[in-house]
């Protein structure tokens, strides 16, 4: 039997809900929450209470699954959705998107974004970083660094440090300040 609910109760911990279903108004037993991928590599998506979606039970039993939802004029596609285009839209205003037509990955987080890892490698022909950059740890170099202002380095200017004991002729000066 296939049946439209409104999500009345969900279980996150235990990926199931309770659906009430209009006609009669009564909700249903715990149903699990049917998701793309649950061994090994997993995928987790949950509905809202509220949502209303479609739920499906074998013949003459209350153990059924909750299928999902889909779109209509109430909830429009995403914006930016297409053939080849997979999207999340979280409730922030966050955005993942990737377009396979295109080969183009897009991420518009509204907060922030944490990579843990014991290793990161970023291969691309140019890299372009808008805004400020704090790293905490050393920085390895191997090529030519430009700078189009000023390097400071322990607060000496590298553009307008003087030297102490300059002497003419072949003597040093003294260091940086």
């Amino acid at each position: 039997m296939i049946r439209y609910g409104t999500v009345s109760s969900i279980f996150p911990e235990k990926g199931t809900i309770k659906v009430t279903f209009e006609d009669i108004d009564i909700p249903s037993v715990e149903i699990p929450v049917l998701q793309g991928r649950t061994e090994g590599t997993k995928h987790y998506s949950f509905p809202k209470i509220g949502e209303v979606g479609i739920c499906i039970f074998p013949e003459n039993t209350f153990n059924g699954f909750y299928l999902g939802s889909g779109y209509d004029e109430a909830t429009p596609v995403p914006a930016g959705a297409g053939a080849g285009v997979e999207i999340t839209v979280f409730n922030d205003g966050t955005i993942i998107s990737y377009d396979e037509n295109n080969s183009k990955l897009y991420i518009n987080c509204k907060n922030q974004i944490e990579i843990v890892a014991q290793s990161i490698k970023i291969e691309c022909p140019k890299t372009k970083i808008v805004g400020d950059i704090d790293i905490d740890g050393s920085v390895n170099i191997k090529g030519k660094l430009d700078a189009s202002e000023d390097v400071t380095a322990s607060g000496i200017s590298l553009k307008s440090h003087s030297h102490s004991k300059v002497k003419a002729g072949g003597d040093k000066t003294g260091g940086p300040e």
